[in-house]
């Protein structure tokens, strides 16, 4: 493996195969399109750096939801994703390490001084990062842009550095509904909207796997499988949603609506995508 990825092979020895799979595409995204070298580059460090935090979340969980199966069900019933105004405690200090590291990261890259100013703010403790995760888990974006812009960093920085922190810490949360509670199964299993019914995120991409089409959350990675194909933004389901391959043979797809000017894409694949991928 790359360089970059082999700083944290030591503690995800488990992950080996998962970092293999994503060096044999970023291999082929490199092949394909040379000019994205540096883009790939970056990207092989926030995913190790992700890989690595998922394996701490998992030893020791550093956020608790404060909510009861029973409001678990009148959320989903209302159409109300589960962890939208729900308290979610978080110890920051546990996760500092990590945040900090993804400002290195991006620091690598094109948003060196950027970058590099968050991390000043977030080590100094002029961002509170058990807030800041917080507010990302609770998709609370205009609380963390007001933020940014009180302290002088880009918003659309901190809001990118909290989701990648707080992204495998959202993973577990939405693993943990309760899976002995049928009606909370049955309510998720019957999740006819487009966004996510753990967070309320929209999906990063449809994944179809034999005669199954799932959404795929971009931020906690929940899949779920709405009964009626139709956008995933208006619900149009008329002649103005459409479906567009490049060819007969491509395993990828464009749906878009002409109602809404909305798209998403839809992939081909023979299981679904780990979550850390």
């Amino acid at each position: 493996l790359k360089e970059h990825v082999k700083l944290f092979s030591i503690s995800m020895l488990q992950d080996q195969p998962l970092l293999e799979e994503a060096e044999q595409r970023w291999e082929a995204v490199v092949a394909l399109r040379p000019d994205l070298e540096t883009t790939v580059e970056i990207q092989r460090r926030l995913v190790g750096r992700g890989l690595s935090l998922a394996e701490a979340v998992g030893d020791n969980m550093p956020a608790t939801a404060r909510i009861q199966p029973g409001e678990i069900v009148i959320k989903l019933r209302a159409g109300t994703p589960v962890f939208i105004g729900t308290p979610i405690d978080v110890v920051g200090e546990t996760l500092k390490p990590f945040v900090l590291g993804f400002c290195d990261d991006l620091a690598a890259g094109d948003a060196d001084g950027p970058a590099s100013r968050l991390r000043h703010r977030l080590e100094n403790s002029e961002i509170d990062i058990g807030s800041l995760i917080a507010a990302s888990l609770g998709r609370q974006q205009e609380a963390i842009r007001t933020k940014a812009q009180h302290v002088g960093i880009s918003p659309d920085l901190l809001w990118l550095v909290a989701e990648l922190a707080a992204g495998p810490i959202a993973y577990r949360l939405q693993r943990e509904l309760p899976e002995d509670d049928h009606e909370t199964q049955a309510l998720v299993a019957g999740w006819s909207h487009g966004y996510c019914p753990a967070c309320g995120s929209w999906p990063a991409f449809a994944e179809r796997v034999g005669t199954h089409r799932s959404l795929r959350c971009s931020f906690c990675a929940l899949a779920w499988e709405p009964p009626t194909h139709r956008c995933i933004y208006c619900e149009e389901t008329g002649e103005a949603f459409v479906t567009a391959t490049p060819d007969t043979d491509s395993t990828a797809r464009l749906e878009m609506c002409q109602q809404c000017g909305g798209y998403l894409k839809s992939l081909a694949v023979p299981a679904p995508t780990p979550s850390v991928l």
